[in-house]
C-alpha cells in the first residue's frame, strides 16, 4: 500500500508557544509538578493528571509513542518523515496534544490567546511541508464574533481546517447564535472539525493513574469517544447542513462504529416523528452526512462492516500518532487487519483518496 493519509495525528507544542501570550496569562501554562513524591501535569481547567506510575508500566512498544523516546516531541521535522515512513504513511493532517484541553479553561482571554498562538506556531512549523502536513488551527466559541475573525485570520494564513470543542454544554451546535461561525467556514472553504476529548468542560476521572481505580480511565476513553454523536446529530438536526451545503465537517478520534447506527435511527425519527420534528429537512440526515460529513477512526473494524449503512466516501483512516490508542508504529499491520475483506476502490478512498480530497493533499 503505497498512498496513506493520516487524517488524525498530534505534535506536542514547545514549551515557547506560551511565551507569546500576554504576561497576565502566562501563568495558566500547563506545567509539571510535583506533589507528596508523584509527578503531575495541570492544565487550566481540568484535574491534575498523575504521570510518574506509567513510567514503571510502559513496553518497550509503548517507548515508541507519546513522545517517550523523541525529546523533539515531533517536532523535528526530519525524524517526523522518518516516523512516517518507518510507519508507511505519506502526509498528516496534525492537531495538537496538550492544548486538545484548551477548551476547559474558565478564562476565555486565555483560550483565544493560546488558540492563536498555536495558530501563529503551527503554520510556522509545518507550512513549508504542505504537501505532507496540513496543520488544524482551532478556535475558542465562547465569542462568537472573536471565532468569527479568528477563522478569518487562519484562512489567511493558510490553513485548511479548524477545530472547535467537540461538544459546548452551555450552548449546543444546534443553536441559531452560531450561524455567523458556520457561514464563515464555509465561505472560506476550510473543514470544520470536532476532535475527542476537546470538551468545553471536565470529565476527568480522579482515579487516573492512581495504585487504585474504580474504572474512571476506562470509562473516560469510551465516553468522551461517544461525544462523537453530539456534533454530528446536531449540525443535521437543526438545520446546519442543509442552510450551509458547501461546510465540511469531521469527527475526530472517536471511531467510526457508532456511525451507522446513528444515521440509521435520525432517518428513522425524522420520518416517524415528522410531525414534531422542526426544522423540517429537505433530504434525509444521512443525506446530509454523506454530503458533508466525515469521521477518523484507527483501528475499528465495526465501521467498516457498516459500510452498507453509511458508504465510504465518509470515513478517514488516522494513525493517532504518537498516542497509546493509536497504530504507531504498526499502522500497516492494523490496516492490513481492519480492512481485509473490503474491497481495493473502497481502501483507496478511505486510507487516502477521501482526505486528499478535502484537505487538499496532491493526489
Amino acid at each position: 500500500m503505497d498512498k496513506v493519509i493520516s487524517a488524525d495525528s498530534h505534535v506536542q507544542e514547545p514549551p515557547e508557544i506560551f511565551e507569546r501570550l500576554p504576561k497576565s496569562l502566562r501563568h495558566r501554562a500547563p506545567r509539571i509538578v510535583e506533589r507528596d513524591g508523584a509527578r503531575y501535569l495541570v492544565i487550566d481547567g481540568r484535574r491534575p493528571r498523575r504521570l510518574d506510575l506509567a513510567d514503571a508500566r510502559t513496553t518497550a512498544d509503548d517507548r515508541n509513542r507519546e513522545f517517550r523516546e523523541d525529546p523533539s516531541e515531533g517536532r523535528d521535522i526530519d525524524r517526523r518523515l522518518a516516523d512516517l515512513a518507518r510507519d508507511g504513511v505519506s502526509a498528516e493532517v496534525i492537531y495538537p496534544n496538550r492544548s486538545l484541553n484548551l477548551f476547559m479553561s474558565p478564562a476565555p482571554d486565555y483560550q483565544l490567546a493560546v488558540a492563536k498562538a498555536w495558530n501563529d506556531w503551527a503554520i510556522e512549523h509545518f507550512g513549508p511541508h504542505r504537501d505532507r502536513f496540513a496543520p488544524v488551527a482551532m478556535t475558542p466559541v465562547h465569542d462568537i464574533g472573536a471565532a468569527v475573525a479568528e477563522v478569518k485570520r487562519a484562512a489567511k494564513l493558510g490553513y485548511r481546517s479548524i477545530k472547535v470543542p467537540i461538544t459546548c454544554r452551555e450552548r449546543p451546535y444546534n443553536q441559531p447564535e452560531y450561524e455567523p461561525l458556520w457561514s464563515a467556514i464555509e465561505d472560506a472553504g476550510m473543514v470544520l472539525a470536532f476532535h475527542a476529548f476537546t470538551n468545553s468542560e471536565d470529565h476527568y476521572p480522579e482515579d487516573w493513574g492512581e495504585e487504585e481505580g474504580i474504572g474512571g480511565a476506562l470509562d473516560f476513553m469510551a465516553m468522551r469517544m461517544a461525544d462523537g454523536l453530539n456534533p454530528v446529530s446536531q449540525l443535521i438536526s437543526g438545520g446546519v447542513c442543509e442552510r450551509h451545503p458547501k461546510l465540511d465537517f469531521v469527527v475526530v478520534e472517536c471511531g467510526a462504529g457508532w456511525l451507522a447506527w446513528l444515521l440509521y435511527v435520525l432517518d428513522e425519527q425524522v420520518e416517524k416523528k415528522h410531525m414534531w420534528i422542526r426544522p423540517r429537512l429537505d433530504l434525509k440526515p444521512s443525506e446530509y452526512f454523506a454530503r458533508q460529513g466525515f469521521i477518523t477512526f484507527t483501528d475499528d473494524p465495526i465501521g467498516l462492516h457498516n459500510l452498507e449503512f453509511t458508504g465510504a466516501d465518509s470515513l478517514l483512516w488516522g494513525s493517532d500518532y504518537p498516542h497509546d490508542e493509536g497504530s504507531f508504529p504498526h499502522s500497516q499491520e492494523v490496516i492490513a487487519r481492519t480492512f481485509e475483506g473490503l474491497s481495493d476502490e473502497d481502501r483507496e478512498k478511505i486510507v487516502w483518496g477521501n482526505a486528499a480530497r478535502i484537505y487538499g493533499f496532491d493526489a
